[in-house]
């Protein structure tokens, strides 16, 4: 439940990030540029980039794991199932057998 909520939240603020790109990095700066705010600019639109792939790989981390917890569970219950299922055959050979023996005699 942790590795969903934690997946989904990185994917929400991961989209969060992209939308308000804008509004965070904010706008390319007028030539002619001053060094300090073509420095400034350049910091915050690294800053974004290297917070925007973190998200992402966060993300992605976490999908890779949901997927390795789901494919765990799955194998479990193929074996739980075919577990049954042979017991199951067996049950009903020991039937027909009692059946056979029953009416031979």
């Amino acid at each position: 439940m942790r590795l969903k909520l934690f997946t989904s939240l990185m994917f929400g603020l991961t989209l969060a990030l992209m939308v308000g790109r804008p509004l965070i990095v904010g706008p390319k700066p007028q030539r002619p540029v001053k060094r300090l705010e073509a420095l400034a600019y350049t910091e915050r639109a690294l800053t974004f980039t290297v917070l925007l792939i973190g998200f992402i790989t966060a993300t992605g981390v976490g999908a890779i794991l949901q997927v390795r917890v789901a494919k765990e569970e799955y194998r479990k219950l193929a074996a739980q199932n075919m577990k049954a299922m042979i017991e199951g055959a067996l049950n009903d050979k020991s039937k027909r057998a009692k059946e056979q023996n029953v009416q031979s005699d």
